[in-house]
């Protein structure tokens, strides 16, 4: 059987090291990446920013997706990209079903931003293993925590081990 990540982004500056994370659990255990956007109804794929929320105000979708296919490339990594209407969540709960995956990963902005996306993630494994379609083990979920500067300066380094092509050098301010 083939093994399924599925990269949740919303948009948030969380989504850069998510995707790292991602990529990277991807190719250590073999599988296929799915990067999943989550947007509204009302608002359309592309950098409009929400004042209320943020999202989408650093980055657009496809300079993520740009990001995500680089790692993907490097890293050999398969991957594939779909839009998933942020509410209500049975359309997620759906496509995870649909697609089989096996676990998922999105990024947290803060701590108490954590908490509620791991409250949110819980309501979505629950949902997930009700499913009449679902006959699987419950969904593996990664929630990766905002990079303090030491941690940043890790990935670098190994971003410099992994990329044949271009030099990376940590410059110290």
């Amino acid at each position: 059987m083939v093994k399924r990540v599925a990269l949740i982004v919303d948009g948030h500056d969380s989504d850069l090291y998510a995707s790292f994370c991602a990529v990277k659990l991807a190719k250590r255990m073999d599988a296929e990446l799915f990067s999943v956007l989550l947007v509204s109804k009302s608002e359309r794929p592309g950098p409009q920013p929400n004042a209320s929320s943020g999202a989408w105000s650093n980055f657009s979708p496809s300079a993520l997706w740009r990001l995500v296919s680089g790692l993907c490339n490097l890293e050999q990594v398969r991957v594939s990209y779909h839009l998933v209407q942020r509410l209500p969540d049975s359309e997620l709960v759906d496509f995870l079903v649909d697609y089989k995956i096996s676990c998922l990963i999105a990024g947290a902005l803060s701590d108490k931003d954590f908490d509620n996306k791991k409250d949110w993630l819980s309501k979505i494994v629950k949902k997930v293993s009700l499913h009449p379609r679902w006959y699987f083990w419950n969904l593996t979920v990664f929630l990766a925590k905002p990079w303090n500067e030491e941690f940043f300066k890790k990935i670098l380094q190994q971003i410099d081990v992994d990329c044949s092509l271009y030099s990376v050098e940590i410059v110290s301010v």
